[in-house]
């Protein structure tokens, strides 16, 4: 394999765990959420703002007893105001992991945009592999 081809696949291999993390998983929790989610009162905390966005803290108590503590992916906007009581969903099976904001399942995800964008990136990158290999077998000079 020449050095064109390596380049040309660690392209393609490189926004694969972007589009998984900032695109997919999102989306699978926010489905997972709205499926077995079991709604609690819990209370804002604080906001915190980083470049412009936005991270929400929350605290719930679910029936197990163990206070949780959430804070919310950045965002473009926040998900509740300090010291005022907010809803959250969370999956009674891993209340620790898997938690958001009621506000947030509500609203548009943000990992759409992201989604759609790393997937036109990963296509461009496969179209380049494709005319690397044409290339490399002589098809294109």
């Amino acid at each position: 394999m020449t050095g064109l081809m390596w380049v040309a696949v660690v392209c393609v291999l490189a926004p694969l765990p972007f589009l998984v993390w900032f695109g997919l998983y999102p989306l699978w929790l926010r489905r997972h959420l709205k499926r077995v989610g079991v709604s609690v009162t819990g209370n804002c905390r604080t906001i915190s703002t980083s470049e412009g966005r936005y991270s929400t803290s929350f605290e719930f108590v679910p029936p197990s007893g163990r206070r949780v503590i959430y804070v919310s992916p950045l965002s473009g906007r926040s998900w509740g105001e300090p010291g005022k009581e907010a809803v959250l969903v969370y999956d009674p099976r891993h209340p620790h992991r898997f938690v958001r904001s009621r506000r947030e399942l509500d609203a548009r995800s943000e990992a759409w945009f992201s989604l759609w964008v790393l997937a036109a990136a990963e296509l461009t990158m496969v179209l380049g592999l494709v005319l690397v290999l044409l290339h490399e077998n002589g098809v294109i000079h």
